[in-house]
């Protein structure tokens, strides 16, 4: 990830905890608390491939194969058989 996504990605992150203290209600505090928590994530994950400890594409391509799965019927999302 480009060094402008990365920052574009922290100042989004601190945006919304910024938004989450000045929150008005208990549902958009914790819904600004997710998108930084996602923010923040999605940050560390960059780290992390740029640092080597994690293989570029390894955490999507996890994620899409279990989203994969979760449509399959051991997954409980497919069509009931009978």
């Amino acid at each position: 990830m480009e060094n402008e996504s990365l920052d574009y990605y922290r100042a989004r992150a601190r945006n919304e905890r910024e938004a989450a203290a000045g929150a008005s209600c208990d549902e958009a505090r914790h819904a600004h608390e997710v998108m930084a928590d996602a923010y923040a994530r999605l940050v560390e994950l960059a780290e992390l491939e740029d640092r080597g400890e994690v293989a570029p594409g390894k955490v999507t391509s996890l994620a899409e194969t279990l989203h994969q799965r979760e449509r399959t019927e051991y997954g409980g999302h497919a069509p009931k058989h009978g």
